[in-house]
């Protein structure tokens, strides 16, 4: 059972609910505008599903609800950030505002962030880059969940990996991917429902690839060795950047406990201007995707699409008809409301 629900609606639940567990509102709120935002995009996995999680972990003091952060300007380009353990989504938005600041001073902005949480969907960073007339990198590692190409046990993680650009008269050019043939929030949907895999996706405690989601250890990489590799880049920008564990010594997601994760995030702005006019940017981006789509799809295909239009028609669908809350979301919420004090109705 799927209960489509207003956006507002759905901000003003979160926001009684963070304020609720005392995190201040300027803490709070990137986190509710980034999964909203995240699940208009039609990316449910990573969207207001989490919700429930995150209060969890801020109510078992995995994460911290009343940060302290560190800037440290390390060049005129570059910048670190000690997120003192606090949202990812927050400190995350923060992080790219600071790059996209640095970028219109010297054509590019780099910042790194260490000592952070669950980074959320890597689009919601990469956005703020392109709504901001420059093109974004948004990275994250994470932990073992990815075996190596051509091994059978777990090493790198999904390692999020995300690239957007501007566009006239419609949303960004968003590629905003797990580095993983599937994600694991994906996978753990999958669970839920029972929903079989597509061979290949994962490999069970044997070695073997499997459907059953529920048999899954490890995940596979995408492309084979290419995806593998740049698994690998994302770790090195992550946590050989910045000092943070890697791979099997990151803390897992699940179970819940109260160990913080110490994960690591990379974000990159890059000023259009200091290369090319914006509007001849945009314009020729708008060009380049309108030739794409109006290609003659290959048998089994109703279209040929650039990468970002699904998301793009569900935003608009969703805006209007409301965000799908499945009824396993609906029950988390309901779950996690009376540990807060609070009693919901969704």
């Amino acid at each position: 059972m799927t209960k489509s629900i207003r956006k507002e609606k759905i901000k003003k639940l979160l926001g009684t609910l963070f304020k609720k567990i005392k995190v201040r509102k300027e803490i709070y709120s990137p986190v509710i505008d980034g999964l909203i935002e995240t699940s208009l995009r039609g990316v449910d996995s990573h969207g207001i599903r989490l919700a429930p999680h995150y209060l969890e972990a801020t109510l078992l003091g995995r994460i911290n609800p009343d940060p302290q952060f560190e800037f440290s300007q390390t060049r005129a380009s570059t910048m670190k950030i000690d997120a003192d353990n606090t949202y990812g989504i927050t400190v995350s938005t923060i992080g790219m505002n600071k790059a996209v600041k640095m970028a219109r001073k010297t054509g590019v902005g780099v910042v790194s962030i260490y000592n952070s949480s669950h980074f959320g969907a890597a689009g919601i960073y990469g956005q703020i880059a392109a709504e901001n007339d420059m093109i974004g990198f948004s990275m994250t590692h994470v932990e073992d969940l990815v075996a190596p190409y051509g091994g059978t046990k777990p090493f790198f993680g999904t390692n999020a990996y995300c690239f957007t650009a501007p566009m006239a008269d419609e949303r960004p050019f968003i590629l905003d991917m797990a580095t993983s043939a599937i994600s694991f929030n994906m996978l753990r949907m999958h669970q839920s429902k029972i929903k079989a895999l597509k061979l290949g996706l994962a490999i069970d405690k044997h070695g073997k690839f499997t459907i059953n989601p529920n048999e899954a250890v490890t995940l596979t990489p995408f492309g084979g060795y290419k995806g593998y590799g740049i698994q690998a880049q994302v770790e090195i920008l992550c946590s050989m950047l910045t000092g943070m564990p890697f791979g099997p010594f990151i803390t897992h997601m699940f179970p819940l406990t109260m160990e913080k994760r110490r994960l690591a995030h990379f974000l990159m702005a890059i000023d259009i201007e200091a290369f090319i006019d914006i509007k001849t940017f945009k314009k020729r981006m708008k060009e380049m995707a309108e030739i794409v789509r109006k290609m003659t799809p290959s048998e089994g295909f109703s279209e040929v699409r650039l990468a970002g239009d699904r998301s793009k028609r569900e935003y608009i669908k969703r805006l209007k008809e409301g965000i799908p809350i499945t009824k396993e979301t609906i029950d988390d919420f309901q779950r996690v409301a009376p540990k807060i004090g609070l009693e919901i109705n969704l």
